[in-house]
This record gives C-alpha cells, structure tokens and sequence, in this order.
C-alpha cells in the first residue's frame, strides 16, 4: 500500500479523491491532503487525514440517516380486561349510598322533603331574609373587590418605581467605552502613508478604461501576484506545522496539485531529495509503477 499527499490550495470535491484512486491505479492507496481550503463536504470517509491550515473550518459531518419508520398493523388485539378491575354493581350501589349517609349524619338530623305549599309566616320571613342576605351579600362583595383594586394600584405603582431605580442604577453601573487610542510619532506618520496609498489605487482603478483593466496582461499579472503571494503563505504555514512535516516525511509521493502549491513543492523537493516530489497525478502515476516494478539484477 502506498501513501501520498497532496500539496492543494483549491477547494476540493469528495468526488475528486475517487479520481485521484482511478488516476493512480491503486484504490487501497492511503491519501493525507494538507489544504489551503476546506473541501466543499464531509471527506473523512474518503481520505486519510485532511489537515486544513488556511483560513476557514472543516465542513459539519452529515446528520444520520433516520430509522424506518415501522408500519402500524390494521387489526389492533383484542383488549383484556382484568376481571378485578370490573367492579360489582352491590358495590357501585354500596359507594353511592355511603356519601348520602355521611352527609346526613354531619347535618344531626333526617333529612325531610319539603312541601309543595309554605305557610305564609315562613314565606314572608323567608323573603325579607332573602333581601337582606342579598343586600349583605353585594355589600361584602363590593368591599373585597375595592381593596383589592387599591392593593393592584398601590402593588403597580410600586413595581414600576423599583423598574425605575434598577434601570438607573443599571446604566450607572456599565462602564462607559474608552475613546480608541490615535496613533502618534512615527506610527502616525505610516498609518497617513498607508492611507493615501490606498485612496491612489482606488482613484487609479477608477481612472483606468475598462478596456485596459480587463485586458489579458492586466489579468495576467495580477494572477501571477496572488498566485505568488499564495505560495509563500502556503508554504509558510507549512513550515510552521509539525504535523504537517510529518505527515509529509511519511509519504512516498508528495504531489502538488495547483500552481498555488508548486513553491511548497519546489522547496520540500530541496529539503528531501529521498522523497519524490512532482506535479499533478500523471507525474505521479509514474513515480508509483516505478517503484512497484522489480529491480533486475544487473
């Protein structure tokens, strides 16, 4: 089993280290990618390791795929029902009497049926105290309910006077930002340089045609100034990480894949002849037949 690793500063598809396999010839090969970018989706399950040392984050892994719900059966079984759980109907006859009985004792006395016709004397007492308990009964209404509207306006007025002095004393307490610290002496002097700087190229991007900033040199140049300053950050970062050193001393092939990584490749070539160092997969290809093929004995 041979293990390489791929020098890239492109985003890459899962689907790419499949291709990768195909072009080598080899699917148990063992595959480390130390990017610049973080691939476009999960990739554990298609690569060794992927050791992200630009900016950004790995993609979240996928949710697990849902269990299948299993399907309810149409014909439900049959209930069954303890036989102690059905009760007795002398029982159910038993607890309905037993309430009625209890009341009746509590009251001390028998209970009575009243009359379809009440004497008269009965009648008018029962009227007039049938107003007055009515009147009572308003009046001691009405008093609960005004005192307990005052105790809400009191209990009200109480709440927003404590809101008031915790919200005062809340704004008391957060301390006030501190005014940012303006350059001086010297740093001054280069922050108004590097300011006007900027302000020239903008008013010069704006003054040139849009003929000349879309011609084939202009772009051509400044693909070649990011593609240089993306090189040396590579390839500084590189040497920053020991893991990455040595995942890369651990390979039999390291295989630059972009011209973003070619710089990385160029100096790891020079740092460790013994490892071949090439430049995309047909390059690559060739250094593994190489090495698989047996050695003659001349």
């Amino acid at each position: 089993m041979s293990n390489v690793v791929l020098l890239s500063t492109r985003r890459l598809p899962p689907t790419y280290f499949d291709q990768v396999r195909e072009d080598l010839g080899d699917q148990n090969l063992t595959i480390d990618v130390v990017g610049w970018v973080a691939p476009s989706a999960w990739v554990a399950d298609k690569v060794n390791t992927f050791t992200l040392i630009g900016p950004g984050r790995m993609p979240a892994a996928p949710d697990p795929e849902p269990e299948p719900a299993t399907e309810p059966t149409d014909e439900a079984p049959d209930a069954v029902i303890a036989p102690e759980a059905v009760a007795a109907p002398e029982s159910v006859a038993e607890d309905e009497v037993a309430p009625a009985a209890a009341q009746v004792a509590a009251a001390g006395g028998e209970a009575t049926t009243p009359t379809d016709e009440p004497e008269d004397g009965a009648a008018a007492a029962d009227g007039s105290g049938g107003e007055a308990s009515a009147e009572g009964a308003g009046a001691s209404a009405a008093a609960p309910a005004a005192s307990t509207s005052s105790a809400v306006g009191a209990g009200g007025a109480a709440a927003e006077a404590s809101a008031g002095l915790a919200g005062t004393s809340a704004a008391s307490s957060t301390p006030r930002a501190a005014a940012k610290v303006r350059p001086t002496g010297a740093k001054r002097v280069v922050k108004a340089v590097e300011w006007r700087a900027r302000k020239a190229r903008k008013v010069a991007g704006r003054m040139l045609p849009p003929a000349i900033k879309g011609s084939a040199p202009v772009k051509f140049l400044r693909g070649q100034r990011a593609t240089s300053d993306l090189g040396k950050n590579y390839w500084e970062r590189v040497l920053s990480r020991r893991d990455v050193l040595t995942t890369i001393d651990q390979a039999d092939v390291v295989i630059a894949l972009d011209a973003g990584a070619i710089w990385a490749g160029w100096n790891l070539g020079q740092r460790k002849a013994s490892t071949p160092v090439v430049l995309g997969l047909p390059a690559a290809r060739r250094e593994l037949d190489m090495m698989k093929a047996p050695v003659g004995n001349g």
